[in-house]
């Protein structure tokens, strides 16, 4: 299996936004033209999520959604507020080749398996944020509320629902780029049969590496590729030259 380096793109509903600790939330462009600029720069997918959607009791806007997929030639994946079949079912007919849940996956467990048994366990991702670096609590809406559950177990149980992805974020890393949390990393990756995905801290290609040596499928980040000049392509051929297994441009 190759690994895999996806851009991550936070949005507000229209334009980009990047914080830290999923706190600060400030502009840096329009997603429109992000979107573009991933396009052009070879990237392996893509994940758009809409960080305000769930606040407002709502959900990634299907237009967008639909704007992203006529631009894009990669995979992606979009997230925020999607809490129903008939939003998801939306999502994926606009476009999008997976649905992100977040809350919902927490909250009604019982969606997991009803889209994984709809469109496949591969169009399924569940996304599991961690606060404090502590794997004895998870965190919903957008990491305001905490929950006491231990982290494993809950991915364990959203892994045996149908999920066939976790994306694995750490709030206390988040928009810091000083690299994963890759004792939670290695845990997973032991435990879980499905690919996980780390997200939250990468500052370097060396933290890209960090990470799939620690056992993940992939490596989701934003600032870096926003705020550095390293491109998804660069972070590419120089995990080549590691001898790590990515997709050739």
């Amino acid at each position: 299996m190759k690994f895999r380096i996806i851009p991550t793109i936070l949005t507000d509903g229209t334009t980009v936004v990047k914080g830290t600790e999923f706190n600060n939330w400030r502009t840096v462009g329009s997603a429109e033209a992000t979107a573009r600029l991933f396009a052009a720069r070879d990237v392996d997918e893509i994940v758009f999520l809409d960080v305000e959607a769930r606040k407002k009791g709502k959900s990634i806007d299907l237009d967008l959604v639909s704007k992203f997929s006529n631009l894009l030639r990669v995979p992606f994946a979009v997230g925020g507020g999607i809490d129903s079949l008939e939003m998801a079912s939306r999502c994926l007919r606009n476009g999008a080749e997976k649905v992100i849940l977040g809350s919902s996956a927490y909250e009604k467990p019982e969606l997991i398996s009803e889209l994984s048994s709809i469109f496949g366990a591969q169009a399924v991702v569940v996304s599991i944020d961690i606060p404090n670096s502590d794997p004895n609590f998870i965190a919903i809406n957008s990491g305001k509320e905490l929950v006491k559950v231990k982290a494993l177990d809950y991915a364990v149980k959203a892994q045996d629902l149908g999920a066939g992805e976790i994306i694995l974020q750490s709030i206390d890393r988040d928009g810091l780029q000083k690299g994963y949390d890759l004792t939670l990393i290695q845990e997973f990756s032991e435990r879980l049969t499905i690919p996980v995905i780390a997200s939250s801290g990468a500052g370097s290609v060396t933290h890209f590496a960090e990470a799939f040596y620690a056992g993940a499928s992939g490596a989701a980040a934003g600032a870096i590729f926003q705020f550095t000049e390293i491109t998804p392509m660069r972070a590419r051929k120089e995990l080549a030259l590691l001898g790590i297994p990515v997709r050739k441009s």
